[in-house]
């Protein structure tokens, strides 16, 4: 209510494989409850699969508190590093991936998908490669209505 109520119509949202991981069906069932509020509030939703930024490590169950004063301080990447150029994970995270979009392909609450943010950042360059052609093409067998982007 808040966004809209300052003109906002789009949301940027990070998913996390780890919390997919956990609870496949409850992280599914978050998302599509988030997606049922924001539509009440006519706001259209980016969803974001995988991430390069911040801590290297996940974990699923309790976070670290957050430091005072750091932006983006509880941050954690997705997959993760070194996760996210192991090939060995890559089946996993495929069905993470379809298993997502499949559930949301032809939901007209999402506006479209970003499969990575910031690949290559935290000075992993070209290492991401990989995971990011994989993910380009495991969505594009899905084939959602909605556009595929990355944010570089």
């Amino acid at each position: 209510g808040y966004a809209a109520d300052i003109g906002m119509n789009t949301m940027r949202v990070y998913l996390h494989s780890l919390a997919y991981k956990a609870d496949k069906e409850g992280f599914k069932d978050r998302v599509d409850q988030y997606l049922t509020i924001a539509d009440k509030h006519n706001i259209k939703t980016m969803l974001v699969i995988f991430d390069d930024v911040w801590n290297a490590s996940p974990k699923i169950g309790k976070q670290p508190a957050p430091t005072p004063g750091t932006h983006n301080s509880g941050w954690v990447q997705d997959p993760g590093y070194p996760a996210s150029i192991e090939e060995e994970n890559f089946g996993a995270l495929e069905e993470y991936v379809k298993d997502i979009i499949q559930t949301f392909s032809q939901d007209d609450r999402v506006l479209l998908w970003d499969l990575y943010n910031e690949p290559g950042n935290n000075d992993k360059g070209n290492e991401s490669m990989p995971l990011l052609k994989e993910v380009f093409s495991w969505a594009r067998e899905v084939n959602p209505s909605q556009p595929l982007s990355v944010g570089l």
